[in-house]
């Protein structure tokens, strides 16, 4: 009871810093230190894994003490909540209906251990309420929380298919939707240690049901983190089908793995997008238009088209005009 009065006063404090234009950061670190404080003394790891669908254990020189530094523990919870946020907004944006994964909703801190940081995410459900007595995921269907709960849970798969230096055919099997594989690799990458990161060295990602066909657990390096990086860049030949043409409006965009999803026209079941550089002035400004997409596809197993690496860009609609423009971008 405790921590969840804790967990609403700092989702309050979050909503306060958003409207006031300042960094949550500013206002949360009190009651970070005192979730640390509270887990720290009472959450046992067998409790966080009950209730975590995304359990992330840190290793590296800024872990090695028992009391890790309360902004390190700021941060790489703000890295773990943004990751899981992007994804769910990557999984809502290529849904049938217009639905938006809310914003500003936080992931819950199912808890942290010390020894090596030990950080445990949970997803909200649909029947959560926040601290204002209501409901923190309007109009969100169960269909759909249970669609990016998979997703999240999925993640442990990733660093696992990495062997020798490239990642496994395996990957194909474990995730044969095109698109959902891609929302799920780049949120791996960029939770993966970076070179700068002088603090952490390797992460363990766990779920409630590890798939022991995988073989034993690895960590998300910096090594993996370049893998990762150069396989999302390089498409796959044997997966990628001839070039097609696809319109729908656009519901998300990631701009800094330089991704978008659209529904509509032609995009039946939703369509992740792969843009080039060359689109990178261009790209903020489509959030709601619909556009026409040109490029080679990859399909999903009913041979529905679902990742697009986009080569060429056209705007059919600006957002909220309603007259078919056919602006070229």
């Amino acid at each position: 009871a405790k921590a969840r009065i804790i967990h609403q006063e700092l989702q309050s404090a979050r909503e306060l810093a958003r409207r006031m234009g300042q960094e949550p950061e500013e206002i949360t670190s009190a009651y970070m230190e005192m979730l640390a404080k509270l887990y720290r003394e009472d959450f046992s790891y067998a409790l966080l894994a009950d209730n975590a669908d995304l359990i992330a254990r840190y290793r590296g020189p800024g872990v090695a003490h028992r009391e890790p530094p309360v902004s390190l523990v700021t941060t790489v919870f703000g890295k773990l909540r943004d990751e899981i946020q992007k994804v769910a907004k990557a999984i809502a944006g290529m849904e049938e209906k217009k639905v938006r994964w809310p914003a500003d909703l936080d992931p819950q801190l199912a808890g942290v251990t010390y020894g090596s940081l030990v950080v445990g995410m949970r997803v909200p459900r649909p029947g959560d309420v926040g601290a204002d007595g209501q409901a923190v995921l309007p109009g969100v269907s169960d269909d759909l929380y249970r669609a990016v709960q998979t997703a999240v849970q999925s993640l442990p798969a990733i660093p696992r298919l990495i062997h020798d230096g490239q990642i496994s055919e395996a990957i194909y099997e474990q995730f044969p939707d095109p698109a959902v594989r891609d929302t799920v690799m780049v949120a791996a990458r960029r939770l993966a240690p970076s070179a700068q990161n002088k603090a952490i060295s390797e992460l363990f990602l766990s779920g409630p049901q590890p798939d022991e066909d995988l073989g034993p657990v690895q960590a998300l390096t910096k090594q993996s983190r370049q893998i990762l990086g150069r396989s999302l860049n390089t498409p796959s030949s044997r997966r990628i089908k001839e070039n097609g043409e696809f319109e729908g409006v656009v519901r998300e965009v990631d701009l800094d793995a330089r991704r978008f999803e659209i529904r509509g026209r032609g995009a039946s079941s939703g369509m992740r997008c792969i843009y080039e550089p060359l689109y990178d002035g261009d790209i903020i400004g489509l959030l709601n238009a619909a556009v026409r997409v040109k490029g080679s596809y990859e399909a999903a197993a009913d041979e529905q088209p679902r990742l697009v690496r986009v080569e060429q860009i056209t705007i059919t609609r600006l957002p909220d005009q309603q007259l078919a423009l056919g602006v070229e971008s």
